[in-house]
């Protein structure tokens, strides 16, 4: 996702989404009465939690996680859809014209127009070079140690998908911390020249870094 919009974009679209939503928040406390404040949050917190769960269980995150981050989630939709109450009691229908645009300037929205922008260039005859990585089937990634290193080309989908699964571990590490990131960044290079298509719609489910994308890309045929 970053690479079409950007880390800086990314936190300023956040930052201005807290302000509208505490300005919504506010609007609300203000112009509608304690009764439909606490049911709108306590709705939207329902829904935006099961939907959290729903969305983390079926990508294969592990329960524990999931449901840590519930809450979390839960109480971001409750302060969203008091928001959303809070404008439609000062502007009306008006609120919905915001929505839209929230949404059409979000992240994976953003991400999706970029990849359709270069889509044409992902399909040219022009092969990357390969760029060679830790074999896979180790029980660990080295990243500075490249002795029995493959070329990306002869990775198949899953071993791509696995590596990059396993290489999150090696953040963690700060001696190599750039060679790791840049490996990574190699791993997500081959499969998105490999499955363009598979590659948009993993990155508009929104991704996490230790995420794994194999369920997006084991109905492709390796290469």
């Amino acid at each position: 996702m970053q690479r079409y919009v950007g880390t800086g974009y990314y936190r300023v679209w956040r930052v201005a989404v807290g302000a509208l939503a505490g300005i919504g928040v506010l609007t609300a406390l203000v112009f509608v009465a304690p009764g439909p404040n606490l049911a709108a949050f306590l709705l939207a917190a329902f829904m935006a939690g099961a939907i959290y769960v729903g969305l983390g269980l079926s990508v294969e995150r592990t329960p524990d996680d999931v449901f840590r981050a519930a809450p979390r989630w839960a109480a971001l939709g409750g302060a969203a859809g008091l928001a959303v109450l809070g404008y439609g009691a000062a502007v009306g229908l008006d609120v919905l014209l915001l929505l839209v645009v929230i949404a059409a300037t979000s992240p994976p929205v953003v991400a999706w127009i970029g990849w359709l922008h270069e889509a044409p260039a992902a399909s040219s005859t022009q092969l990357r070079p390969a760029v060679p990585v830790p074999v896979v089937g180790k029980d660990a990634v080295d990243v500075p140690e490249l002795d029995n290193a493959v070329p990306l080309s002869e990775m198949t989908a899953a071993e791509l998908c696995m590596a990059w699964r396993r290489s999150f571990g090696e953040l963690r590490r700060t001696d190599h911390w750039s060679a790791t990131i840049d490996v990574r960044r190699a791993y997500l290079d081959e499969l998105e020249r490999r499955y363009p298509d598979e590659f948009a719609v993993w990155l508009a489910s929104g991704p996490r870094a230790a995420s794994d994308p194999a369920r997006y890309f084991n109905h492709g045929a390796d290469h």
